[in-house]
């Protein structure tokens, strides 16, 4: 006689491929949340990067146009041009520069992100303003940006 094979598969097998296929799910979530961390993280610093280069160069020409400058506060910096005023004043990753024209009521605006960056103005040397950006504020990984431009145009 022949023995039959019974059809189907036992509850021992059943629950085998059930938990292995458990453990392939959860290390492909974590392996996409990882990817999805480190996406994120690159963002952030392409747009500090990004946001360091355009304040660099807009900084840099309205202190070479500048007639003098005042510091209120180590987050705020004011620069008085020939027609003008503009500030810079630093909160919560951004930078927001403030052109106020004396003959117009219109004050344009403009950002520059600056993520998980703490950012000092500093006036010490008297023909000078130096910006520190420390990125990744508080973390063992943090880096120093610094701003250093000479107030007016020296001969």
């Amino acid at each position: 006689m022949r023995s039959r094979r019974p059809k189907g598969t036992s509850l021992i097998e059943t629950l085998v491929i059930i938990v292995i296929g458990g453990i392939i799910a959860t290390l492909a979530i974590k392996l996409l949340h990882q990817s999805q961390l480190n996406a994120r993280q690159a963002q952030d610093w392409l747009d500090l990067q990004r946001g360091v280069t355009r304040l660099e160069t807009q900084l840099r020409r309205d202190l070479r146009d500048a007639a003098d400058v005042e510091l209120p506060d180590e987050q705020t910096l004011v620069i008085q041009l020939s027609d003008a005023s503009v500030s810079y004043v630093s909160k919560d990753g951004l930078v927001e520069r403030t052109r106020t024209n004396q003959q117009s009521d219109q004050s344009p605006r403009e950002g520059y992100r600056l993520p998980k960056s703490r950012v000092v103005v500093s006036h010490d040397d008297p023909g000078q303003v130096r910006m520190l950006i420390e990125a990744n504020q508080g973390m063992p990984s943090s880096e120093e940006y610094v701003i250093e431009q000479t107030i007016g145009r020296r001969p």
